[in-house]
């Protein structure tokens, strides 16, 4: 994971509310760049993999973090 300064500081991740498995997480661009929320990425493994999203407008990290 990248050690720069994380969007997801002081925050449990998104990987962590999604249930994401190491295989999914080191795959992820919300992984690999934790300075971006995970909406703010174009190919995350929600839409990609986990097809359990393919808008953030009903996403529980996303209500959780992002909707304002």
């Amino acid at each position: 994971m990248n050690t720069t300064h994380s969007f997801w500081d002081d925050k449990e991740p998104c990987w962590e509310i999604m249930g994401c498995g190491k295989f999914i997480r080191e795959k992820c661009d919300a992984w690999t760049h934790p300075e971006k929320p995970c909406w703010e990425h174009q190919n995350t493994q929600c839409a990609l993999i986990m097809e359990t999203q393919t808008s953030c407008d009903g996403c529980k990290v996303f209500w959780r973090y992002g909707k304002k």
